[in-house]
């Protein structure tokens, strides 16, 4: 009798597991699938690198991305008349740069473009677009003039003056 009722015992198990697994399936098919966003239209084509030096007062930030798509553009700088305490190879900490400008524009028909005015030493631009999964894009950009580099250039080699 007791081998009768652990077989129907070990049977009535084996059935409620098939049945709570195949539920607990069906319940998962049945949420929505986030639609995923394709990141490949949403690019900063100029500038190209993601940092590099000018000696133009000015620089395109242009790209590409859907029509009517929000897009941010914050400029931020670390002034350095000097040209001795930062470099693109020695770059201020975040909490040294100050906000310069940020414009709020629309992605139109063949993308987006805006003229960022520079300012003396490192310019660090951050395009944001509002659309949630895409990633925020960071250039910098060093700004000289080519007089001051000249001038600096002379001034470290000159001998010491001893007197």
């Amino acid at each position: 009798m007791w081998k009768k009722i652990a077989a129907s015992l070990f049977v009535f198990i084996i059935i409620l597991s098939l049945s709570t697994g195949s539920v607990v399936g069906y319940a998962a098919s049945m949420k929505k699938a986030k639609p995923k966003v394709d990141i490949s239209k949403y690019q900063v084509s100029v500038p190209k690198e993601d940092s590099s030096s000018s000696n133009k007062k000015t620089a395109l930030v242009s790209g590409t991305a859907p029509k009517g798509t929000s897009i941010v553009i914050d400029h931020y700088g670390a002034v350095d008349l000097t040209g001795k305490n930062y470099s693109l190879a020695k770059l201020p900490k975040d909490d040294e740069y100050v906000l310069i400008s940020s414009q709020t524009i629309k992605s139109g028909q063949v993308g987006f473009g805006e003229e960022i005015e520079l300012i003396m030493g490192i310019n660090k631009i951050i395009v944001t677009f509002n659309v949630n999964g895409v990633p925020t894009v960071e250039k910098v950009i060093y700004y000289y003039e080519a007089e001051q580099l000249d001038e600096t250039f002379n001034n470290s080699n000159k001998p010491p003056s001893v007197k």
